[in-house]
């Protein structure tokens, strides 16, 4: 199974989920952007400008176009778009989707670092009621996401440290395994 995590955004969680969603399911990991990604998951993970097509793959997509980037998302099983609660995350996340949507329909928008109620209205009103037959995951701003990246650990591993980190990422969590089960089903 082949699964891209992509925005043309910076900044609204691309590399923690791809990163933990490689790690938590097995699989390998490829970005076309650098970040630390071959320093925190060695032996699976690769930084390469033009992305191979292998199965049981993740690919963190940067915020650009490259080459061969269309060619891998149609083959994906899913395609995940996250946006954070910015005008102009949304207005990307919004141009994304419509430009990956011909390619491959399997898209799933995930909401990331929202903070409130206010937050997460901004966010339906603009994604949800815009791409109704898409299916959105909620996730609120929680340590658990720079955490990863600053140690090495997934979500599932950060969450099953000890009884504190369940309870404080227990929410998140829950949404997580949410996503995990709607990629492997």
């Amino acid at each position: 199974m082949k699964i891209a995590v992509i925005n043309k955004k910076g900044g609204v969680g691309k590399t923690p989920f791809a990163f933990s969603i490689a790690k938590d399911l097995g699989y390998f990991l490829q970005s076309n952007d650098k970040s630390c990604i071959e320093n925190i998951y060695p032996k699976k993970a690769k930084i390469l400008d033009k992305v191979q097509s292998i199965d049981d793959c993740v690919y963190d997509f940067g915020g650009f176009v490259a080459g061969g980037v269309l060619d891998i998302l149609k083959g994906c099983k899913a395609i995940i778009v996250p946006c954070t609660p910015s005008y102009n995350a949304v207005l990307r996340t919004v141009e994304t989707v419509e430009e990956i949507s011909h390619v491959n329909p399997g898209i799933i928008i995930i909401a990331t670092n929202y903070k409130d109620d206010k937050e997460l209205e901004f966010l339906n009103s603009n994604l949800k009621n815009r791409f109704e037959n898409i299916p959105m995951f909620y996730f609120k701003n929680s340590k658990i996401v720079n955490n990863a990246i600053n140690t090495g650990l997934s979500f599932t591993e950060l969450y099953n440290e000890n009884a504190l980190s369940q309870r404080s990422y227990q929410l998140f969590f829950d949404e997580y395994q949410s996503l995990l089960t709607k990629l492997k089903g």
